[in-house]
Order: C-alpha cells, then structure tokens, then sequence
C-alpha cells in the first residue's frame, strides 16, 4: 500500500496547498491497512512525510495492539504520538490504555461523547456528580476521560458547547467517582 498511501499523502498535500498550507503539525493514519505489509507500507508513506519537512509528528487511528506493534517493530521507526480510538465511559476496553502508554503514544477518544448520552438521555450518576462541581453530564464525562490519562477530541456547531467541551480541567474527580464511572461500560 506504499505507492497508493504516498499517491494519497501528495494529492492531500495538493489540495491544503490551495489554502496556502504546505506544512501540517500532524496527520493520522486512519484505519490500517488489511494486513502486516499493507500497515508497513502505508506507515511508510507517512515517514516520507515526515523526512521531507511536510508535517511534524504522525498518528494512528482505530489501531489494535496488534497493528500497533507492527509499525513499532519497523526498524528506525517513527514512534505515532497519538492513537485516536473510541474510548469513553460508555466503552473503554480493558488495558487500552496501558498498551498505549507502555509504548508511550497518546490515546485520544473520538466523538467521546456519542455513546455516553445518546439521544441526550441522562444518565443519574453523571448528573449526581455534575451538579457537585457545577458541570454539565458532559464535562463530567470528558473529565473522565483525562483524568483516566487520555484526551479527546470534540466538534460542535455551537460556540458555547464546544468552549463547555473544554472547560473540563478546573475540578477533579474523586477516586470512588471515576471508579462509578468506569463501571458504566461493565
């Protein structure tokens, strides 16, 4: 998958260069390729990007530990700094993150909020805790998320929501309530 992800890497490059944009702080790769080689190749493709001064650090996305390992094990590898997975109260697999951080690389969830409030149902625990610190059922559920050593990423068409989103960093969960939390998934 070398020539067709490094294809891929030159035509997106093309494009941001439209909007004066020749250079990226980081780019993912997201979902790996069907097989070993595939997964080398495309991780590859990205290094090249990486050698020729066009982005700063590189990420995964939707990587198992397995797929993981097979770019760690590429000699003179790059290191992703990021794996982005689904990873929130409503499902975080067990040792996810002990497998990310042993190797050193970041996991960040995506859309971290989807199956926790689905239908914007609320869910008792969230808002017993929510209304103690003065936060919604969603920045409880966010805080979650850091406090347990990962970080997010979040999209919102409201400016208000999105400044809630991240205003998540001036409390701290108690133990027994990240614990409550987590069982959620249970």
């Amino acid at each position: 998958l070398y020539p067709g992800t490094a294809l891929g890497c030159a035509q997106n490059m093309g494009a941001m260069a439209a909007g004066n944009i020749g250079h990226l702080d980081m780019i993912m790769l997201d979902y790996p390729g069907p097989d070993d080689d595939s997964i080398r190749g495309q991780w590859r493709a990205f290094e090249d990007m990486k050698k020729d001064g066009l982005v700063d650090s590189l990420a995964v996305s939707n990587f198992s530990p397995e797929q993981l390992d097979v770019v760690l094990a590429m000699p003179g590898v790059t290191k992703p700094t990021v794996n982005q997975l689904p990873y929130s109260l409503a499902y975080h697999p067990k040792n996810i993150l002990e497998y990310n951080t042993e190797r050193g690389i970041l996991v960040q969830s995506w859309s971290p909020l989807s199956r926790v409030l689905p239908g914007k149902k609320s869910l008792p625990v969230l808002a017993d805790i929510g209304k103690k610190y003065g936060k919604s059922e969603a920045q409880v559920a966010l805080r979650w998320i850091v406090q347990t050593g990962a970080s997010y990423s979040c999209q919102s068409k409201s400016r208000a929501h999105f400044a809630e989103d991240l205003d998540v960093f001036d409390f701290e969960l108690t133990e027994a309530e990240v614990k409550a939390l987590s069982a959620l998934a249970a």
